[in-house]
């Protein structure tokens, strides 16, 4: 596996998925511009070597393809879900080890997050610099589980962060440590290796250490090394950890900022003050683009193998689950023998997942993974009049702005605004399956052209 942030970075280049630009670019606006173009354009990584006004390279797109996931996990593309189910099923604890690379450097005095390291600013309506790609670590104030998981992080000052802390298990263990009007010490970890970075946001169950998640799908134990000066482990190759403490009780004005559904929002959240940076020797910044293909890396793929078990349990006729823009939308791939069959996934899918605000149910001869084919099926098979699904009065999230009620602040949880949701039914009528016939080739002579054409993209 690659064990830290560089040595991944060397395996997408001499694998053709990184691009390096040497011109100087500054961090507020024109790197961020500049990996949208290249996500748009080639689609690559990049690596932006001259950063103004820094020493610190910046990193960028790291996992906008799904290819680049596959090759952290060293596995061909095609088998990437399967081995993701597959090592799902086995966690492996971490390592503690007593020495890390990432606390070469250590800071703190005279803290300044903004001269240290290359925080970009996003957007042209962004309040400031924010960290998007920091894995934010915590523990449970009275049980002492860890957690952790990427938040939106504004730099508000020398040391001071403004944090959206809206999701669990944090915002849980937030809410503890003010009950007992304690603060609770958090530690930012930047520049992780990309299984670590992935695992931080993947689907876990209450209590479960996201960093035994990661062992598992890497096959070996996360290498962790106690903080400078707050009690907890921190991924000792990481190249940046930021160490501090959430204020109790203290809400301050946090945006607006450019959330993942792209568009602004500001919210009142929790404040933290930094104590400690450490770093390695000449560190790289990894930047997290919101709003383009590596959040839906990240996310989609986690989340639909994890949620597509739970909803089997429910729905065995569901053969496939593909989401898309942060799961908003749910592609579902049936083996339909009823037609009530679609209805019932409606009402199951709909109310009970506050992320999915537009379901829509193909048969199997339908590639879900291939946007044109949905656009097929839907363009074909929905008859309006009667295939499309309207339920009102749903749970949304607010950082969708067509959603409406709820109080819309941070204190307690992401998910507590309301929206109507639609379902469509893209799925041939039972009498009518010759009618809808799929035109296709002979099975044998896919396989025969699949396997030519296949030597021929391997030398492009």
């Amino acid at each position: 596996m690659f064990e830290d942030l560089r040595s991944f970075i060397e395996g997408l280049e001499k694998a053709g998925e990184l691009i390096r630009i040497q011109e100087e670019l500054s961090p507020v606006y024109e790197i961020p511009g500049a990996i949208r173009q290249v996500d748009k354009r080639m689609g690559s990584a990049v690596l932006f070597e001259k950063v103004q006004g820094f020493s610190v390279p910046v990193v960028g797109n790291l996992l906008g393809r799904r290819r680049r996931l596959a090759l952290a996990l060293r596995v061909p593309e095609e088998e990437l879900a399967q081995t993701y189910s597959a090592r799902r099923q086995r966690l492996i604890p971490p390592q503690r080890v007593e020495h890390g690379p990432v606390q070469e450097v250590v800071i703190s005095q005279n803290i300044q997050i903004s001269r240290a390291i290359p925080v970009l600013t996003h957007h042209q309506k962004d309040a400031g610099p924010y960290f998007t790609s920091a894995t934010t670590l915590a523990k449970d104030p009275v049980t002492g589980v860890r957690g952790m998981g990427i938040h939106r992080i504004q730099v508000k000052g020398d040391d001071t962060l403004g944090i959206f802390l809206a999701t669990p298990p944090l915002s849980h263990f937030l809410r503890k440590a003010e009950e007992r009007d304690q603060p609770l010490e958090i530690a930012l970890a930047v520049g992780l290796d990309p299984i670590t970075f992935f695992s931080s946001v993947v689907w876990a169950p209450e209590g479960v250490d996201k960093f035994e998640i990661a062992g598992g799908l890497a096959q070996q134990p996360i290498e962790l090394v106690k903080a400078r000066s707050v009690d907890l482990e921190v991924p000792a190759r990481a190249e940046f950890v930021l160490e501090g403490s959430i204020l109790p009780h203290r809400r301050e004005k946090e945006g607006p900022f450019g959330e993942s559904t792209g568009y602004y929002f500001s919210f009142d959240n929790p404040v933290a003050q930094i104590r400690t940076i450490t770093h390695r020797r000449n560190p790289v910044y990894h930047a997290l683009m919101p709003f383009a293909s590596e959040e839906s890396v990240l996310i989609d793929i986690s989340w639909e193998m994890d949620h597509l078990k739970m909803v089997q349990e429910a729905l065995p006729k569901v053969r496939r689950m593909h989401l898309r823009n942060l799961g908003e939308i749910a592609l579902l791939q049936i083996a339909k023998d009823s037609e009530g069959d679609v209805a019932e996934i409606f009402r199951y899918l709909l109310p009970s997942n506050p992320f999915v605000k537009v379901a829509i149910v193909v048969d199997t001869d339908v590639d879900i993974t291939d946007p044109q084919e949905v656009e097929w099926a839907v363009a074909t098979r929905v008859r309006p009049q009667q295939d499309l699904t309207v339920m009102t009065d749903l749970p949304g999230v607010m950082i969708d702005p067509s959603t409406t009620g709820g109080e819309r602040t941070a204190r307690e949880s992401l998910l507590i605004t309301r929206t109507s949701k639609l379902g469509i039914d893209a799925t041939v009528p039972l009498n009518e399956r010759e009618r809808y016939e799929k035109i296709d080739i002979p099975e044998a002579v896919k396989a025969r052209v699949a396997q030519i054409v296949s030597k021929y993209e391997r030398k492009g």
